[in-house]
């Protein structure tokens, strides 16, 4: 029996090997017959990449993607040596021997993939790569790679190898927005291509392959191994010697990591996001590939705002980091976003990529669910020190209040909201259920893991901060779906829309509740509303000249602050990457100062909206810490609090 397996599994693999030779043959013969007159064609002209032009929400152009704008042409004769050696390596050995295609490295590529059963290993020649930067995009079909090797054909058979590789060292792509090995060198290493060393040319020559990949900006460690790897090659083929070699496995490569086209280049970090966006259009674009216009819901002077605020506000000798973004929430145009103090020491953007606690900036969707329930901003709980048993008692959670201090009486959810109390907090969570709140922040298009656990209500999950702001722009948009919106249009460079993005219209949540969720979060700033402790928004309330819902959340190592009126929403993170503690008074001040700071900026010398009630909701005077209504007796500070109708409490 085990013999007869084997020799199944031995005709398996020749049934393998014979249907990729068979395949190869047939490419062969084909390839060879259409050679003559294929030949016969015009040469084709090599004239710039793709032109991609950007334009920010008021049609402005703010930047080019690969055009002779910005990227830096280089002769051959500029570019190291070790570039040139190191790019044929590891990219096409034996480019200069082949006519377009090697042959043996299909048929092994074939073998080796049909042996894995899946597409493991590639065969794209220099002179292939160089077609589809050229003519194609990067759409992997039948049709793409019948017209690659055509295009391969022309190439070869009117221009010379050098220069094909000049071409294609000019145009193939290196990661983070960087086309070109000139301008690869300058971004990467800050020093001209023809300067560069053997190990930064391996660093430089282990990228295209997957840029977003091999990025030793990404990855660090997946470049080290790909860059040793050309390193040895180079050793091997007896390219350097032996005491080179020692030098460059060795030398410490220092990444520089500033892109080489301009000092004051606009929105760095949206720029990044807009490539990425960009590719889920492909197979749009892809018949006018030659040149696009992309239109963008960048707001450049918002954006400027933000970066100047950076500047302003945190100190020069602090390596903490932050991270803003900002959205139109009538329509989800995100207007501005800026991942990080500096682009050019890191390009990772900690707006939509970094994960963090949100502390109590997460009560708002807690508390919006609690409405949804029953509650009424006037519902109480007793605020004071309290310990929970959960798990049928099995376990105790004892969650306390900043500083220690409780009103230790009974408080109002308004009150809770504008103060921060966690006691309360936690009772509405567990009252509601564990699951609750998940599903209100699954609704609202937050897709972190979030456990049912009490401290959910204090902000245990992490959560992107572009997440929890889009889930705040429900709220500002009273409940009309919301979702990040980058792109608007794309037309050719006739301006034919190719794509234009067409508007959700979607009421998901109720707009009457979202009122009055609106109004309690306008108690952030209401500081007449400090009964045992402060509102959160005190430290910024004098600097607001109009009226803002909002709401701070603060851990050991993160500090948030998203807040909104009915034309922007804006979400602002502060911490440090390497989760240290924020211990300074400074910078736990941070977030809020900066929001405050952005809002009132973009707003100035402007009169802005607020929400009005509509003939579903009830106003009634009350005491807004304990809930009682007003009357002539009342002591302390009342406030008009609103309610849907049916909901708003009486007096007996």
């Amino acid at each position: 029996m085990a013999i007869f397996k084997r020799r199944n599994l031995v005709n398996i693999e020749n049934k393998k090997v014979i249907v990729s030779l068979s395949i190869i043959a047939f490419f062969i013969l084909s390839i060879t017959s259409s050679l003559f007159y294929i030949k016969k064609q015009a040469p084709p002209v090599i004239s710039d990449l793709a032109t991609i032009e950007f334009y920010s929400n008021d049609n402005n152009l703010f930047f080019e993607l690969n055009n002779n704008q910005s990227q830096t042409y280089v002769s051959l004769n500029k570019i190291s040596p070790y570039m040139l050696e190191a790019i044929l390596n590891i990219e096409d050995q034996h480019f200069y021997k082949h006519n377009g295609f090697d042959y043996k490295r299909i048929v092994k590529s074939l073998i080796d993939n049909a042996a894995n059963m899946k597409k493991k290993y590639g065969a794209s020649t220099i002179t292939q790569q160089y077609a589809r930067n050229l003519y194609l995009s990067h759409v992997k079909s039948i049709e793409r790679k019948l017209k690659e090797a055509y295009y391969t054909i022309l190439l070869e058979s009117h221009y010379s190898k050098d220069e094909i590789l000049e071409g294609y060292l000019n145009t193939i792509y290196f990661g983070h927005g960087v086309y070109g090995v000139s301008d690869a060198a300058m971004f990467y290493f800050n020093t001209s291509i023809s300067n560069i060393s053997i190990a930064q040319a391996a660093v430089l020559a282990a990228i295209p392959k997957a840029p977003t990949y091999y990025s030793p900006i990404a990855d660090e460690s997946r470049n080290n191994e790909r860059k040793e790897l050309i390193i040895d090659q180079l050793l091997k083929q007896n390219k350097i010697t032996e005491d080179e070699y020692n030098q460059a496995i060795n030398e410490r490569i220092t990444i520089y990591g500033k892109l080489p086209q301009s000092e004051n280049n606009i929105a760095p970090y949206y720029q990044d996001i807009l490539i990425r966006e960009l590719e889920k259009h492909n197979l749009v674009i892809d018949e006018f590939y030659k040149g696009i216009k992309v239109y963008t819901t960048l707001n450049q002077r918002l954006n400027t705002i933000v970066e100047n605020s950076i500047t302003d506000i945190f100190s020069p000798y602090s390596s903490i980091e932050t991270a803003v973004f900002a959205m139109d929430p009538t329509t989800g145009y995100v207007m501005a976003v800026v991942g990080g103090r500096d682009y050019r020491s890191s390009q990772f953007n900690r707006a939509i990529a970094g994960n963090r606690h949100p502390g109590s900036a997460i009560k708002p969707l807690l508390y919006f669910s609690a409405l949804e329930y029953g509650f009424t901003p006037t519902t109480t709980f007793k605020s004071a020190p309290t310990t929970f048993y959960i798990n049928n008692g099995s376990e105790k959670y004892s969650p306390s209040n900043f500083a220690n201090q409780y009103a230790n009486r009974d408080i109002t959810m308004a009150y809770a909201m504008a103060v921060s109390d966690n006691i309360y907090a936690v009772k509405t969570h567990l009252f509601l259920g564990e699951n609750t709140l998940i599903k209100t922040a699954r609704r609202l298009g937050i897709t972190a893991n979030m456990l049912p656990v009490p401290s959910l209500a204090l902000g245990s999950t992490e959560i992107k901060l572009s997440e929890l702001t889009n889930a705040y722009a429900h709220f500002a948009n009273l409940g009309k779906k919301v979702a990040p919106v980058y792109i608007t249009k794309i037309t050719d460079l006739n301006d034919n829309i190719i794509f234009e993005h067409k508007p959700e219209k979607k009421q998901i949540l109720n707009p009457n509740i979202c009122f009055i969720m609106n109004q309690m979060l306008n108690g952030t700033f209401d500081t007449r509303m400090s009964y045992h402790t402060s509102v959160t928004g005190l430290s910024i309330a004098h600097r607001l000249k109009h009226q803002y819902a909002a709401k701070s959340g603060s851990t050991d190592y993160d500090s948030t602050m998203i807040g909104f009126n009915p034309e922007l929403v804006v979400g602002v993170w502060t911490g440090y990457d390497e989760q240290v503690p924020l211990s300074l008074y400074e910078e736990k001040r941070y977030s809020k100062l900066l929001w405050a700071q952005i809002m009132e900026e973009y707003f100035i010398n402007k009169d802005t909206d607020w929400y009005q009630p509509s003939d579903y909701i009830t106003s009634v005077v009350v005491n807004p810490v304990t809930g009682d209504i007003a009357n002539k007796n009342s002591k302390g500070y009342t406030k008009k609090m609103y309610y849907l109708q049916g909901t708003e409490p009486t007096y007996h």
